[in-house]
């Protein structure tokens, strides 16, 4: 709306400049010109402001809400004005600092991973805004007051950071009462959004991760995860699985219950009880809390669902043996009957649990028994079906067979394609890089570059030129580039995806550490040492910031700077 305000305005002076000019070689007398000039002026002027009428008018939606009205917000706008990315940089690098910083870690990491689903409280506003679900007053307050705190915070926390990152050693009784102001703000801010259950869901997730292998054997910087990559990873999993294969709901439940109470109500107001508070949990990803309700779901009346349910709960968990057991008590169940969804999405979870296991053969089997469902109850070009033909390609994979891997990826792409248009980022851009990193494992570089250049252009298109997805997209398409022997071209993404991290993590993250030792290895790859040994340095120092020189990344990009600096020397 502003750039086409100016752009009216700029006409209009020109227009009357060239008036004006007009004028002046005609008027002789100067009080005729004057007077003829404040016309033209107050003319402008007019017309300017009802320029401005029609611009606002064409250009801002106006929604007649029961209580008062709004302007419809748009999301692009407003993603751009209330930017967070450098907030997330500086808590994502505090949080990898955090032994230094002697704060609450887990508050730090919370704070980092729910700074990095902005966009997620953003669209909240934006979506209950325009459906008058937030007020006024309410967005006011988001925009007015909260996101000036959260700057204020983000601010006052970065300049600890870069103190830690020199050196110092950060006061505690400084930085916990502003971490801890931060929070409260988006938190806040989360709530006016009506996303507040992701922050629940976070800090259930930063509980409840095991911890990582932390053996002595030697790891390279991309083996290694830091924590907040760890629950960003497990969330955006939950969040897919969660969307593609949603738990039985209540009023789903309700059907099969209501034949039981027919003959046994108490038993099945007591198993409907305890399954919607089991599934209530579930949905904050409160899994540990759930079991206990699920359980008496089960014991109450042993429906298919309930089975269902208490299996996922145990595989999130990471109990897998005991997921197995009732997944497969529970397959048995809804065997009983007629196929149904839940069979269908038993026989898939299980797959998936004894994948887990180690399994691979034992996966395929009730991954291939879940699409035979899938297929039978919705046909054969359904999402049901897509999503059990990823789960086909995923095993075939891990078990070697990259023709049958890609025959079925290639399914999934073709039915989610079809049934949601060609740049849906979590069906087909996902897809489309499914089978890139496929074809990549069978040394069809071309057609793998060809497939991450489709998910690439859906991702810009869809989330941004910095979105951290788009960073992942383009350092594929670097690697991809470099085993093809372009270092030019390689170099040249690789180096875009580090500036994207760069604003995402800060300059302090492992992750950039990662990019920068991937860059190294390019540049050492086409016989630019002193590139490479740049880059592996800084790689190396971020990571003895974060690490420390004993741990054992640190070491081996130590050793990889040194095998540099040897060539360099033979050089």
């Amino acid at each position: 709306m502003n750039l086409g305000l100016k752009k009216t305005s700029r006409d209009f002076l020109m227009t009357f400049t060239h008036v004006a000019l007009a004028v002046e070689l005609h008027v002789t007398e100067e009080q005729e010109m004057k007077t003829l000039m404040n016309g033209i002026i107050r003319f402008a002027a007019l017309l300017l402001a009802l320029a401005a009428i029609s611009v606002t008018t064409v250009a801002q939606q106006r929604i007649a809400c029961p209580t008062e009205e709004h302007i419809a917000i748009d999301l692009k706008r407003i993603t751009a004005e209330y930017d967070a990315s450098s907030f997330a940089g500086t808590l994502s690098s505090l949080s990898v600092l955090a032994a230094r910083t002697e704060a609450s870690p887990r508050k730090l990491l919370e704070a980092a991973v729910a700074t990095r689903k902005w966009e997620v409280f953003l669209k909240g506003i934006a979506d209950g805004f325009n459906g008058c679900a937030v007020t006024r007053k309410q967005q006011g307050e988001a925009f007015s007051q909260i996101y000036p705190r959260l700057k204020e915070d983000a601010a006052i926390l970065e300049e600890m950071r870069q103190s830690i990152s020199n050196g110092q050693k950060a006061d505690v009784k400084q930085i916990q009462p502003v971490l801890n102001s931060y929070y409260a703000s988006l938190r806040r801010f989360a709530q006016i959004a009506g996303k507040d259950m992701v922050l629940d869901q976070i800090e259930a997730l930063a509980q409840s991760l095991p911890a990582q292998n932390t053996s002595g054997k030697s790891q390279t910087p991309e083996q290694v995860k830091t924590e907040i990559d760890r629950i960003l990873s497990k969330f955006d999993d939950l969040e897919t699985r969660y969307n593609q294969a949603p738990l039985p709901s209540p009023r789903d439940v309700s059907n099969p219950l209501s034949d039981v109470r027919e003959t046994l109500p108490a038993k099945a107001d007591e198993a409907e009880a305890a399954y919607n508070k089991g599934y209530e949990l579930c949905q904050r990803y409160l899994f540990r809390d759930a079991v206990a309700h699920l359980q008496k779901a089960l014991a109450a009346v042993p429906l298919p669902e309930f089975y269902l349910a208490l299996g996922r709960a145990y595989a999130e968990l990471y109990d897998l043996k005991q997921a197995e057991n009732i997944l497969r008590k529970g397959l048995a169940e809804a065997e009983k009957g007629e196929e149904t969804d839940t069979g269908a999405e038993l026989a898939a979870e299980l797959g998936s649990v004894l994948l887990h296991q180690g399994d691979p053969d034992g996966a395929l089997g009730y991954a291939q028994r879940a699409l035979k469902m899938d297929e039978k109850v919705h046909g054969s070009d359904q999402p049901e079906v897509a999503v059990d033909a990823n789960n086909i390609a995923q095993i075939l994979q891990a078990k070697g067979d990259m023709e049958g891997a890609l025959s079925y990826s290639q399914r999934a792409l073709n039915i989610d394609q079809t049934i949601y248009g060609p740049d849906r980022p979590e069906f087909v851009a996902v897809d489309a890089n499914n089978i890139a990193q496929i074809l990549k494992a069978k040394g069809d570089l071309d057609g793998a570059l060809n497939y991450i250049q489709r998910a690439l252009k859906i991702n810009e298109k869809v989330f941004g030129p910095n979105h951290p997805q788009v960073a992942i997209d383009t350092m594929t398409l670097a690697r991809i580039l470099q085993n093809k022997g372009d270092f030019g071209g390689a170099i040249t993404y690789s180096q875009r995806a580090l500036k994207i991290d760069e604003r995402i993590y800060g300059p302090d993250h492992p992750q950039v550490a990662i990019l920068c030792d991937s860059i190294g290895n390019i540049l050492k790859a086409k016989g630019d040492l002193d590139g490479a040994a740049a880059f592996t340095q800084r790689a190396l120092r971020i990571l003895e910031k974060a690490y420390g020189a004993s741990h054992a990344t640190t070491k081996q990009a130590a050793a990889n700077l040194e095998l540099i600096k040897r060539r360099q020397e033979n050089h």
